[in-house]
């Protein structure tokens, strides 16, 4: 095996990425109230944005199973999120009813930017059916693409009335439509 030269401006520059990311991500952190985390920063992040539309409690444990925080009415809910580039989706997701689990949030990301959160109650075959989905399973899975955040972004009025919370920016609960 041939020896090669390590390409020193390279490491380089991603040493000093890695220092400015460094102190925005401890600030972040410090804004959770989490000091030092390993964790992904834009999960804990999803948590306490949650947390904080529904007014709830953080899971005593930030790494359990199944919930990750839940309601002034004692709903459990599950925080996860879902991150693409703001040309096209090369990420979607799994929308899962967990046992011991009430609600499902999903905190949406557009190139690092919130663009929305829903929030799926464990049944989950009508708002598979009000979106058109074929997929197997819809009980207690629903495969959540692009196109589905679209038709639930335009008009959330038709899933928010099977038991789906729709935040939109500024991350209000959107108001029905006369």
């Amino acid at each position: 095996m041939q020896a090669h030269q390590p390409d020193a401006a390279r490491v380089l520059e991603l040493c000093d990425a890695l220092d400015a990311y460094r102190p925005a991500r401890q600030q972040l952190l410090a804004v959770l109230n989490l000091g030092l985390s390993n964790r992904d920063p834009l999960a804990e992040w999803s948590e306490h944005i949650v947390n904080a539309l529904v007014s709830g409690h953080l899971a005593p444990n930030r790494v359990q199973a199944h919930y990750d925080l839940t309601t002034p009415d004692q709903l459990t809910v599950q925080v996860r999120y879902l991150a693409n580039p703001s040309q096209a989706w090369v990420n979607e997701h799994h929308v899962r009813s967990l046992p011991g689990v009430d609600r499902y949030a999903l905190v949406l990301f557009d190139a690092f930017t919130v663009i929305g959160i829903v929030m799926f109650p464990p049944d989950l075959t009508q708002i598979g059916a009000a979106l058109g989905k074929k997929h197997p399973n819809q009980h207690d899975t629903l495969q959540f693409t692009r196109r589905n955040w679209w038709t639930i972004r335009d008009d959330p009025r038709p899933v928010r009335s099977l038991g789906v919370t729709v935040w939109l920016p500024p991350l209000a609960p959107t108001p029905p439509r006369a």
